[in-house]
């Protein structure tokens, strides 16, 4: 006669199952994939299924992006792919599956130095975009990225020629809490880099680089930002200033401009890319460009 507990554990392996069987999910699929790539099984890839490729931010890690993969996963929308770890002197170690089949493979780009300088971080990413085309042939991404990830991936952007042969091409960008223009926050709200009409009254040194160099982003490049707000009075989500992450606006063409704004205690920094309501906007957003 079964035991209490082995009943409890036959339980919640039935629900399981059942959830499996009557929800759709990715969760399981790198196992199968594992199998099919030790099988040398081979299938057709679809246009919308391009890889995402997530980028953290200051002092980040593998875990910025965990917990958004797993979400994702449960829900059928991306594949957990591969971890990619560009070292300092630029190798990178590899784990992880990805297979051309997989819909929509969710792919973690981390730095082995996660408090470098922004044009660290660009060269840094640029190894493993290049890594991406030259050993997976991957042709065409979407970039998600957190705080100074979004700095990383603009500096990418200007820096190297992204439609060159070297990299995938990237299709669509959102950054979350990133912070285009500096990260001074005052308790009233007010700061020398709030925004006019025309662009903020006090322009950082990276926002002035980038600025200099907006000819360098593509016309055709569909850009999401997500801004937080913590409705405190302070007029940022901690870290971040509202004004500093809408002042991407003046950097990016405004036809293919969105912005979403959060609040509440869910929009604090660290919280935003563990906001199922950001999750939802991301997914919209890729989706409407695919």
């Amino acid at each position: 006669m079964m035991s209490k507990k082995a009943w409890i554990w036959t339980g919640v392996i039935v629900v399981v199952v059942l959830l499996f069987i009557g929800f759709r999910t990715t969760l399981l699929d790198p196992l199968g994939f594992r199998v099919k790539y030790a099988l040398h099984i081979t299938t057709a890839a679809k246009s919308e299924d391009e890889p995402i490729v997530f980028i953290h931010g200051y002092d980040g890690s593998n875990w910025t992006f965990f917990t958004t993969t797993v979400r994702y996963s449960a829900t059928d929308f991306g594949t957990r792919s591969l971890k990619l770890l560009v070292r300092e002197n630029g190798d990178i170690d590899v784990s992880g599956v990805y297979d051309k089949a997989m819909k929509r493979p969710m792919i973690r780009v981390n730095f082995e130095n996660p408090r470098s300088i922004i044009p660290n971080n660009a060269t840094w990413f640029s190894k493993a975009m290049e890594l991406l085309k030259k050993d997976y042939g991957i042709e065409d991404v979407d970039v998600v990225a957190h705080s100074y990830g979004g700095l990383t991936f603009v500096n990418f952007l200007q820096k190297y020629n992204y439609k060159a042969n070297y990299y995938p091409e990237v299709n669509t960008f959102t950054a979350i809490g990133t912070p285009f223009n500096g990260s001074v926050v005052s308790s009233d709200g007010k700061t020398p880099y709030d925004l006019t009409a025309t662009g903020p009254k006090k322009e950082s040194q990276y926002f002035k680089e980038m600025m200099a160099r907006k000819d360098k982003i593509p016309d055709n490049l569909e850009m999401l930002n997500i801004v937080g707000d913590l409705d405190d009075g302070s007029r940022s989500d901690g870290p971040v200033a509202v004004d500093s992450a809408k002042s991407t606006a003046f950097i990016f063409n405004p036809a293919n401009y969105q912005q979403v704004l959060f609040t509440g205690r869910f929009a604090q920094h660290s919280w935003l890319h563990a906001n199922i309501g950001v999750d939802r906007e991301i997914k919209s957003f890729i989706e409407a460009n695919r």
